[in-house]
């Protein structure tokens, strides 16, 4: 691509390595994600050309967003465009900066909303003229923080805050108290929390915690249903009552809500009578979709719900001879299977 043929995506791409060169000359601990480049190109006042350039218009139709270090996105988004240059903008003690008129309208309108909500709340775990780095906390100020009145500063505390033994009192209450917030991005990192503290030596998970986690089950919020499901089946909480919730999203119509469903099931040995008929015409549905990735789990739930998986799968398959072969080779494999929800 020449210069004359995109010169907004030409120089946003230049500014783009001039950035992530500096990043890696200042010894930045993650100039490798894109997302961060991004970030630190909009944070050094370089960043109109490329907020102007929606690379993604929408999200995905599921990310983990509490798994971030794991799986970053490739670019940021509409509402992280605007996020980060409303931040920007108040990291400048700016109001009303005139370079607003040059952003794109779809991110201008968020940008505007979120830079009026941190100027009015200050609501951010960013400090700008903090003199150490406020990542540099021990874990009692963390789970101090995790009760902190500022959103941002419990969410940065929930996903710092661990423990090396067994809970104490508290902390399972301050977990339980963030598990039962209003606030969608609180709840879910919660939820991500508990699964991280349980893989911890001598960190069992009070009843309580997990009881609230079964609650979540039934959230409206599609991402935080699913998240709680995969969180019991993480620690092991899979009981009676998250049978039927999980029986209740085998057929659901977002992908990773079926997904956290089948996962919960699989890792039982068998399923209520009236559970099977929900994964069979859902089974059905991935190997129409030609979902493979689907099509191994449920294959090593049949493995461990059926005494005979394979004649169960020749039966349910009788009218349909197309796709058994397809579903006997998932079977085979179905122990080496891994599935990508993303």
């Amino acid at each position: 691509m020449t210069l004359e043929e995109d010169p907004p995506l030409v120089i946003a791409t230049l500014i783009h390595g001039v950035v992530n060169d500096l990043l890696y000359q200042t010894t930045f601990a993650q100039p490798h994600f894109p997302e961060l480049v991004e970030l630190a190109v909009i944070g050094t006042g370089l960043g109109v050309l490329r907020s102007n350039l929606l690379l993604i218009k929408k999200a995905p139709s599921f990310w983990d967003s509490t798994q971030w270090q794991v799986a970053p996105p490739p670019f940021l988004n509409i509402q992280s465009l605007a996020y980060a240059n409303a931040l920007a903008a108040w990291t400048r003690q700016q109001s009303a900066p005139d370079w607003i008129q040059d952003l794109h309208a779809e991110v201008k309108r968020p940008m505007k909303r979120s830079l009026k909500y941190l100027s009015k709340t200050n609501d951010t775990f960013f400090e700008p003229q903090a003199k150490q780095n406020r990542l540099d906390q021990s874990q009692d100020q963390w789970w101090e923080l995790m009760r902190h009145p500022s959103a941002s500063t419990q969410i940065i505390a929930i996903r710092h805050a661990n423990s090396e033994q067994e809970l104490t009192q508290d902390q399972q209450s301050a977990l339980l108290e963030k598990l039962r917030s209003t606030e969608r991005s609180t709840t879910l990192h919660a939820i991500s929390a508990t699964e991280r503290l349980a893989s911890g030596q001598g960190n069992e998970i009070s009843d309580s915690v997990a009881d609230q986690i079964r609650m979540l089950v039934d959230h409206r919020d599609d991402e935080i249903r699913a998240k709680a499901m995969c969180a019991l089946t993480t620690i092991n909480r899979v009981d009676g009552s998250t049978i039927d919730a999980a029986a209740n999203m085998v057929e659901d119509d977002v992908r990773h809500v079926v997904f956290a469903g089948v996962h919960a099931l699989t890792t039982v040995d068998k399923v209520p009578d009236y559970v099977l008929p929900s994964i069979d015409r859902s089974f059905i549905k991935a190997l129409k979709a030609c979902d493979y990735e689907f099509a191994g789990l449920f294959t090593k739930g049949y493995s461990r719900w059926c005494e005979n998986p394979r004649q169960h799968l020749e039966e349910l398959l009788h009218d349909s001879p197309e796709f058994l072969p397809i579903a006997m080779e998932a079977l085979e494999q179905s122990p080496q299977q891994v599935v990508n929800i993303g």
